[in-house]
């Protein structure tokens, strides 16, 4: 599976977004989506909501720690 990954300004610079492709169950799709309406955010921007309170909400640095 190849992976790219561009910034939004198109040239090589530094940014602050990335743009990139993934695969998701059209249910959950679906879900986030009807979402996003609800909030009045487009896709993206619920998407990136759900990240930041995922990883930066969570004092959790790795959830496949071994507790062995």
């Amino acid at each position: 599976m190849s992976e790219a990954m561009t910034n939004d300004t198109g040239d090589d610079g530094p940014s602050e977004t990335v743009r990139t492709n993934v695969e998701v169950d059209r249910q959950l799709w679906r879900q986030v989506r009807a979402a996003a309406i609800t909030d009045g955010k487009n896709v993206s921007e619920k998407l990136e909501e759900i990240l930041r309170e995922r990883f930066e909400g969570s004092d959790d640095t790795d959830d496949n720690e071994d507790d062995s």
